[in-house]
């Protein structure tokens, strides 16, 4: 999910029954730590069972992988009066978070037709028809000459032709732009969509049909899901109660070596 509260300190804590075995925990924002507390283990040791005697594992986010989570391990089984702390590198936590961000909202040109209308090839993106684009680094003043300067940044709406093609139109009149008087297209270009999806299921011109309906690019911010992956070393034994504690800090001050 998104982190939509940046620079406001939250917390969240959820309660689960262990299957003994490594699981991914999916959490509402980006979190600085996640601490688990085994509920169940406070007293088995650790050199009974690889995943016993772990009773909490601590993660810290931006933390190299030497120190970035540890976890205490209970050393004297009677009434657990005796811990180490151990890093939990082996068996311990894995971040999962998947990728987001905002979609692309530029193409490049390959091509471009002196014709009525002008015909427009790109590079491998999704149009619709009747979205409005902008038309750019083309004409005289870029470096090397580029051609097709009459077209430089201009909005222009769009009939689409083929999954790399599409005409263009005038973005007032909606008639067909004719180029046969252009400058003759050299090389480079990029185009900029202006406008979001027009339909999930707008008609199209062939090779597109209603009955094989248009599939948009998503033009819209895809979420960061944030996801932390705790090992079989954390999770403990089959049956074990875990209360995990999950916290996102407002604001962590750098305080630098404190010099009596």
């Amino acid at each position: 999910m998104s982190d939509l509260f940046q620079g406001q300190t939250m917390t969240e804590a959820y309660k689960f029954i262990s299957a003994g075995t490594a699981h991914t925990f999916t959490f509402n924002f980006q979190p600085d730590m996640v601490v688990f507390n085994n509920i169940s283990d406070w007293t088995g040791t650790a050199s009974t069972s690889a995943i016993t005697g772990h009773p909490v594992s601590v993660w810290f986010r931006d933390y190299n992988t030497a120190d970035r989570a540890y976890q205490m391990q209970v050393i004297d089984s009677a009434a657990a009066q005796s811990f180490n702390f151990i890093n939990a590198a082996s068996g311990g936590f894995t971040v999962a978070n998947t990728s987001g961000g905002v979609s692309s909202r530029h193409a490049t040109i390959s091509a471009i037709t002196a014709a009525d209308p002008v015909v427009v090839t790109h590079s491998a993106y999704t149009f619709q028809t009747n979205q409005i684009v902008r038309i750019t680094d083309l004409g005289s003043d870029m470096p090397t000459p580029r051609g097709m300067g009459q077209l430089n940044n201009n909005r222009y709406l769009i009939v689409v032709l083929s999954p790399t093609t599409f005409s263009l139109k005038d973005v007032i009149t909606g008639e067909p732009v004719d180029g046969t008087t252009f400058t003759t297209y050299v090389s480079g270009g990029r185009i900029t969509i202006e406008t979001a999806v027009i339909s999930l299921n707008n008609p199209q011109v062939n090779p597109y049909s209603n009955t094989n309906p248009y599939d948009p690019n998503p033009y819209a911010y895809d979420p960061v899901t944030y996801k932390l992956t705790a090992g079989t070393s954390v999770m403990g034994g089959d049956g074990d109660v875990f209360l995990m504690e999950v916290y996102k800090w407002g604001q962590i001050t750098d305080l630098g070596d404190l010099v009596v």
